[in-house]
C-alpha cells in the first residue's frame, strides 16, 4: 500500500518540477557544467529529471516496475519499503 502512496508522491513531485521549471531555475541559477556540456541547459535537465520522476512514479504505483526491470525493480522497491 505504501508503494502506491510513494509512487503518487514521486509522480506529483515530478509533475511539479516540470511545471515550475522556471522558478526552480531562478532559485538555483545556471549550473555551469550543465550549461557548457548539454544542449538543453539547466532548464532542460530539470525537465528531464521531472519527466523521469513521473515515469518512475507511474511505474511504482501501477506495480509494473518489478515486471519491467526484473530484479533491479524489485531491489528499488525493496529500498523504498525500508
Amino acid at each position: 500500500m505504501e508503494i502506491i502512496i510513494w509512487g503518487l508522491l514521486i509522480a506529483g513531485a515530478g509533475t511539479m518540477v516540470v511545471i515550475f521549471t522556471e522558478p526552480i531555475y531562478h532559485f538555483t541559477g545556471a549550473i555551469g557544467v550543465i550549461e557548457d556540456k548539454l544542449p538543453g541547459g539547466t532548464k532542460g535537465v530539470f525537465k528531464i529529471i521531472g519527466v523521469i520522476m513521473v515515469i518512475v512514479g507511474i511505474l511504482m504505483f501501477t506495480g509494473t516496475a518489478g515486471y519491467l526491470f526484473g530484479p533491479m525493480g524489485e531491489w528499488l522497491l525493496g529500498l523504498i519499503k525500508r
